[in-house]
């Protein structure tokens, strides 16, 4: 992997320091659709920098909205979410898009590719949309992680000539490519294969370790849970337990 940038350097004092990226605090929703509905019953939650988190749980169980509202795509219904220390209730969609661009990064389970471009130019759109500096910035630590999933050879290839497995390892790289302080993943390895997503866990996992970039990833396979330092279970909107 490239050099560390001096955000990467301060992310990995932080993690060595357990200082917290996330905080949520008595955290609920409900959505109102004629019969209000409650989602999550005041969640209390920190996720440090360095951390590897797995959030598990039912389907139904909140584990989808909880992942929007700390990926700023929602608001609670009450309660109050810190990003960074900065708390995030008060802030209009502008300041929150503006977060998002900044500190996080997100993988789902389908890749949203754009196919009129190729592998590395769909990678570094999210550094297009803040400015051509960043693009530049990012170009050399796209192409390194590139390679570390096995795409180096597709650098320019339309990513509508790649298959699907292909086609969500660039959005996995795509995440980082911002390099943010947070990862948010839904069933990142939902569609891959297993050699598959296991390539796409270390790379996780190694740029966890390497640059205290912090994950919370949602799964239904047991089995990535061992990538984890911590494995969350989400019940019925409340939190049952969190454990090393």
């Amino acid at each position: 992997m490239a050099d560390l940038t001096d955000d990467q350097r301060q992310r990995r004092r932080a993690s060595e320091a357990g200082d917290p990226i996330i905080r949520l605090e008595e955290t609920r929703k409900t959505y109102t659709d004629g019969v209000d509905e409650e989602v999550l019953f005041g969640i209390d939650l920190e996720l440090n920098a360095g951390d590897f988190a797995v959030l598990v749980g039912k389907s139904g169980s909140g584990k989808t909205t909880l992942l929007n509202i700390i990926g700023l795509l929602d608001t609670p219904t009450a309660g109050r979410l810190f990003l960074d220390d900065r708390e995030t209730s008060t802030l209009d969609e502008e300041e929150r898009a503006q977060l998002r661009r900044e500190y996080i990064g997100f993988i789902f389970q389908f890749h949203h590719l754009l196919p009129d471009f190729n592998v590395l130019e769909n990678v570094l759109m999210p550094c297009r949309i803040r400015g051509k500096k960043y693009e530049e910035a990012a170009r050399d630590r796209a192409v390194d992680m590139l390679e570390m999933v096995g795409l180096e050879e597709k650098i320019q290839t339309p990513v509508n000539e790649l298959s699907g497995g292909q086609q969500q390892r660039v959005a996995t790289v795509r995440a980082f490519a911002n390099d943010p302080t947070v990862v948010l993943a839904d069933e990142p390895t939902g569609s891959l294969g297993s050699e598959t997503s296991q390539s796409v866990m270390r790379l996780m996992r190694d740029i966890n370790r390497k640059t205290g970039t912090a994950f919370l990833m949602v799964t239904h396979d047991p089995e990535l849970t061992d990538y984890a330092d911590r494995v969350i279970e989400l019940r019925d909107g409340r939190i049952a337990s969190d454990e090393a």
